[in-house]
């Protein structure tokens, strides 16, 4: 009994650094679950911006047909032409494509919009290109048209090459086209 005893100090010291030393504990967990529940929350300022972001995404999922017209080439046939498939990915804020042109080249990327950031970031990969293509879109206000730059920043004299449009015409029909205007791309819902 007396071996228990000479224990009881100790014992009382433990519970009464773990009574002085929880709440202390207790605020750090509190201020980490804070911190992070502001990190993945959107942005006040973002918020605006998230439904048109979703009715972009959601109108662009499908099967669509393309024709590709170069500068210069305003009545002719297409110069190239092919097919896309959009489809979800894991969520409503982000899509996956894949693309076959009829020429046998191959794309595929991803679309996504991040609320934190009221952005839209595009990657993507050509089987005829030679790297990934990052993209950031800011979407307009008045308008279900996203303005998409490079990443990181191109070279001013290629700007307007290495940046693009991407317009929503209406649930049938959007556009993808640089901001040089050297061509347009035309989506056309297939059925």
């Amino acid at each position: 009994m007396t071996r228990y005893r000479n224990r009881l100090p100790i014992a009382a010291l433990i519970l009464a650094g773990a009574s002085v030393l929880a709440p202390t504990q207790a605020a750090i967990a509190q201020g980490a679950l804070q911190a992070r529940a502001r990190e993945i929350a959107p942005d006040a300022a973002a918020e605006p911006a998230l439904q048109p972001a979703r009715s972009v995404l959601h109108q662009l999922v499908g099967r669509w047909r393309f024709a590709i017209w170069f500068a210069g080439n305003f009545d002719g046939p297409p110069d190239a032409t092919g097919t896309r498939v959009a489809a979800a990915l894991y969520d409503d804020l982000r899509l996956e494509w894949t693309e076959t042109h009829d020429d046998s080249s191959h794309s595929q990327g991803v679309l996504a919009f991040d609320p934190r950031a009221g952005r839209f970031y595009s990657s993507a990969v050509y089987s005829d290109g030679s790297g990934v293509q990052l993209l950031a879109g800011a979407p307009s206000p008045a308008e279900p048209l996203i303005t998409f730059t490079p990443m990181p920043a191109p070279q001013a004299d290629r700007r307007l090459m290495e940046s693009f449009t991407l317009t929503v015409i209406d649930p049938d029909h959007f556009t993808w086209a640089p901001l040089d205007r050297g061509w347009r791309a035309v989506f056309t819902r297939e059925p």
